[in-house]
């Protein structure tokens, strides 16, 4: 006899709220919604429609469990996995293919890994002696009336097994659920991508479910010319040729172009000849702060439903940016905070069609780090754009070239390159490594159209060598140009030489320091600041290091900038007049200008010491540029100064780096290595270099964090501590809430960050 009303007693969730049936039926509207959300064909939409059904009705029976239910109401002692409860039920009545169960065994944990028993994984025991325990301790409930009565529930019509009671998995189970064993269970690699493809839908649509989104996944919007043409009081304005002819260009693409140019217009030219339905867009740039303000951009020519950020600081960006949606009065701290923990966990989801991430973020699917399987969706069709791809390093940048490997062929994505200072050698190695020599796919704006011309033959900078000079014999000058009314941006090495010249430099103007040593707190702040709508409320003068260099949209009048690499430096002369309609005369030279262009002068000498820089590539760079001193630059002159100092291409180390980054075995071997339901532990350490900085709590902001956590201001209390050397900091006994550090030599100061104790604030800036 079945009694539907058998099943009313049983939650899914500890709010006493969410019963069973009511979870279930969440899952499975998640799942039929995120299917009409993915790039996938009629065909494909029915066949996923009905396997999701079936694993989504039975993922989380085995919740009726005496154990699990004992669980939910706080009895933390017992161990129960109810997905491997909800696994024996289907053995037991019910004849499901093998990747259904699997989904359903493995939709919260991955499989038993012997070798690193890692966090996250189911373990041999449970798989093993626990599951004939857990039969025992509640044998009642294994019955097919149960069985009946649920597929009624949800009007689903099966056939039921008759047979002994199985009281623990069967061999080849077991071996599904083994990365030792799962590859000889499973000789066929199309059969474990299916084990995989089962699970990600699954555990996509069982947190879309759990995070009651169900009937909020984004629909992705087909791009409109409308959406990204420029346009000024109302009219809209002609694209320049090289963006137009990107509408026709159905393939993948390098685009070579100058800064200022239009290149994102260019990229989204490019975007709207390749979308297809539902396929996802992933813009990838290497900074947190560009790719922030991409987001805010991107969401102007979209809508702000369907863009994410998807990078390690996502926590930050949206808690300030769920903030600024509520007046201080209003704001209720732990509601914004778990929007925000809300927000980043869908960025990491089948969820939002387009995501502004960092490399890192991609090649943790190419190195299958925890969620990799998801990709298997998300990545289908997709168009990935990559932005100042020449900034990564030779190891990132072969990883990244065997990444595009993998992906064209098994996702069928399309790639879109953009960078204005690109060296000859890299880009015939993209094209030689990634489309066998066909150069055809590079696109450069066409000196022969007259609105293309204009970019290429603009000039916006008037260079300045000095010679064996330090920035700091030239306050006299600097501070004239201040006098003036010039605005001057000042760009230097190191954080301790941007703190020293904040200290020397005597200015009654607003001034503003922009460098690493600052807490993310004030970092934002500090953006915000140099970044304002109203030019007239930026700093007049800022202090900067090479954390200017990320893409942020500013423009001074006058820089004052200390030697680098020739890439970087492009970069930071991009800062200084960047839209080109400047012309200001040097006031230490009689020059006759020929262009609407502004000085610029570069120093030899560094401040401060330059380990993170090689010195052959500073020395190659000065000596080319000395052959420019007093010219009005172009794009083109600082391309061939970045050709001629890049000529040989890598060097010896570099050339083994990325050797090793193009051949990596885990990215070589993706397909042959598959193994549903595991992934490796330690992408993350290996990608975020997290050894190289560490984060603390300056001694003096103890009494201000103590007080946020007090608040349960947890966010907020995150973003007082700063990144630091390990080196630096000498550590209290105590610890803090949770194990936040604190550095009792290192002492913060939000206008110019940390610093230590240990010296004189003055004496410290002596080198």
């Amino acid at each position: 006899m079945m009694n539907k009303g058998y099943f009313d007693q049983f939650y899914a969730k500890s709010d006493g709220i969410t019963t069973l049936e009511m979870h279930t039926r969440h899952v499975i509207t998640a799942g039929e919604n995120l299917l009409y959300s993915l790039p996938l064909s009629v065909e494909e939409k029915k066949y996923w429609k009905e396997k999701l059904r079936r694993v989504a009705v039975f993922h989380d029976l085995g919740k009726i469990h005496r154990d699990f239910v004992s669980r939910l109401k706080g009895a933390k002692s017992v161990d129960i996995r109810h997905e491997l409860v909800s696994l024996l039920f289907c053995i037991n009545f019910l004849q499901l293919e093998d990747d259904e169960l699997f989904a359903i065994a493995t939709h919260h944990k991955g499989i038993v890994d012997t070798h690193s028993e890692k966090r996250g994984a189911l373990s041999p025991f449970q798989i093993g002696d626990y599951i004939n325990h857990w039969y025992e301790t509640d044998n009642l409930i294994f019955t097919e009336n149960n069985i009946q009565t649920w597929l009624a529930i949800f009007e689903v019509n099966m056939q039921l097994v008759q047979q002994d009671a199985v009281k623990e998995l069967p061999k080849n189970i077991k071996m599904y659920l083994n990365a030792k064993y799962q590859k000889k269970a499973i000789q066929s690699i199309e059969i474990r991508k299916q084990f995989s493809l089962t699970r990600a839908l699954l555990m996509a649509a069982d947190h879309l479910a759990s995070a009651r989104k169900e009937n909020d996944i984004p629909q992705y919007k087909q791009l409109g010319i409308a959406d990204f043409q420029p346009a000024k009081d109302g009219v809209y304005l002609p694209f320049r040729p090289f963006q137009e002819r990107l509408q026709r260009i159905k393939t993948d693409a390098i685009l070579h172009a100058p800064t200022g140019s239009g290149k994102t217009e260019a990229a989204l030219n490019w975007v709207y000849a390749n979308q297809s339905e539902n396929s996802r867009v992933f813009y990838l740039l290497p900074y947190t702060a560009s790719i922030n303000a991409m987001v805010t951009r991107l969401q102007k020519h979209y809508n702000g439903e369907v863009v994410t950020a998807l990078h390690s600081k996502t926590l930050d960006f949206f808690y300030d940016q769920i903030s600024e949606e509520y007046s201080n009065g209003e704001k209720d701290y732990q509601k914004i905070e778990k929007e925000a923990w809300d927000k980043k966990s869908l960025s990491k989801e089948l969820f939002y069609p387009i995501k502004v991430a960092t490399l890192h973020q991609i090649l943790k699917t190419s190195l299958k780090g925890k969620g990799w399987e998801f990709a298997l969706f998300d990545y289908k069709k997709a168009l990935f754009i990559i932005d100042e791809f020449h900034t990564y390093d030779a190891l990132l940048t072969g990883m990244l070239l065997a990444t595009i490997k993998l992906y064209r062929k098994l996702f069928n994505t399309k790639f879109f390159f953009l960078s204005a200072t690109i060296p000859d050698f890299m880009l015939k190695l993209i094209i030689a490594e990634v489309y066998d020599g066909n150069n055809s796919i590079l696109i450069r704006p066409d000196a022969d159209q007259e609105q293309d011309r204009l970019v290429l033959d603009r000039k916006r900078h008037q260079l300045y060598c000095m010679e064996n000079s330090t920035i700091e014999e030239e306050f006299v000058m600097i501070e004239s140009y201040l006098n003036a009314g010039k605005s001057v941006l000042i760009i230097v090495n190191n954080v301790k030489t941007a703190q020293k010249l904040y200290n020397q430099l005597k200015f009654e103007g607003s001034v503003q320091l922009l460098h690493s040593g600052f807490n993310k707190r004030d970092r934002t702040i500090i953006e915000r600041a140099i970044t304002n709508d109203d030019a007239s409320k930026r700093p007049q003068l800022l202090i900067a290091t090479q954390a200017v260099e990320v893409s942020l949209d500013i423009d001074y009048d006058i820089g004052f900038i200390e030697n680098a690499p020739i890439d970087a430096l492009i970069q930071r002369f991009g800062r200084v007049n960047r839209a080109g309609k400047k012309r200001i005369y040097p006031t230490d030279k009689d020059l006759s200008l020929q262009s609407d262009t502004v000085p610029v002068y570069v120093f030899e000498k560094s401040i401060g010491k330059t380990p993170f820089y090689d010195d052959t590539v500073l020395a190659d760079t000065w000596q080319n540029l000395l052959a420019l001193n007093n010219c009005e630059l172009g794009e083109d002159d600082l391309i061939q100064v970045c050709n001629k100092v890049y000529e040989k291409g890598y060097n010896e180390v570099q050339q083994r780096d990325f050797e090793t980054g193009l051949n990596n075995s885990i990215i070589k071997d993706f397909e042959d290595d598959w193994i549903a339901g595991h992934w490796r532990d330690w992408i993350d350490d290996v990608l975020e270099n997290k050894n190289q900085k560490i984060e603390v709590l300056c001694f003096n902001l103890i009494e201000e964090y103590e007080t946020k956590i007090a608040e349960r201001r947890f966010l907020e209390a995150n973003q007082l501590l700063v990144s630091v050397f390990g080196y630096e900091p000498k550590f209290s006994k105590d610890q803090l809430f949770g194990d936040t550090r604190i550095a009792i030599n290192l002492k913060y100061d939000s206008i110019i960050g940390y610093y230590s104790i240990d010296k004189n604030i003055d004496d410290q800036f002596d080198f």
